[in-house]
């Protein structure tokens, strides 16, 4: 039945995403071979952010990952079906580590849900670290805000924005990974600047509004 009703749900994701009012335009077209690191969590609102930019993306091999490859394509992204768990064969986990490496390699952008598919949530895994250490690319670490929005009650605490609300979004420092880096010490270092440029309370600003499922 879900499948059957995706060209519909595709529609009404697109529109919605046109309906958002950014209060920020980052300019995709400046950058080359860049990874952009996000929550799964927030991988909805940061799609509509950049939607028709040609942004790769690497989707798992499973159910729910069908569904995400057929949205995301419809969004104007190309999907790489893999996991970044390497050597994880049943996943296509090192096939799609080799088809991202080629893509930064040849100057296209790649947006990676760093805690995804499955979590736990808000937890970085080694993946998106070893890719900027093959690529030498350098991982932005990005966060979509909104002033109104739904939070699922799911393991990644999606969150849905409502149409017509205010949007931005914030990037955080860049982080370079040389050969030589300790690979959990990069994790941490961006797990940290993920979580702080996605903790309003953090940053000191007000709380949004959320309208709760």
């Amino acid at each position: 039945m879900i499948k059957l009703l995706l060209p519909l749900i595709a529609l009404l994701v697109r529109i919605l995403g046109r309906t958002i009012r950014w209060e920020k335009r980052y300019d995709f077209d400046l950058d080359r071979g860049k990874i952009y690191a996000i929550w799964h969590g927030n991988a909805l609102g940061i799609a509509l952010f950049g939607m028709d930019r040609g942004i790769y993306t690497l989707v798992s091999r499973s159910r729910d990952g069908d569904i995400a490859a057929y949205l995301l394509e419809s969004l104007g992204y190309r999907v790489i079906r893999g996991s970044t768990e390497e050597g994880r064969t049943e996943k296509g986990g090192r096939s799609g580590i080799i088809k991202l490496v080629k893509v930064i390699k040849g100057g296209g952008n790649v947006a990676i849900t760093v805690d995804g598919p499955k979590g736990p949530a808000f937890k970085v895994k080694e993946g998106v670290i070893f890719l900027a250490q093959k690529t030498s690319a350098v991982i932005l670490p990005a966060f979509a805000e909104f002033n109104r929005y739904i939070k699922l009650n799911s393991w990644d605490s999606l969150i849905i924005p409502l149409p017509f609300t205010k949007g931005r979004v914030l990037v955080g420092k860049p982080i370079k990974v040389e050969s030589k880096d300790s690979t959990v010490q990069k994790v941490m270092e961006l797990e940290e600047e993920l979580l702080r440029i996605s903790s309003l309370e953090k940053r000191g600003q007000p709380v949004l509004e959320r309208v709760q499922n």
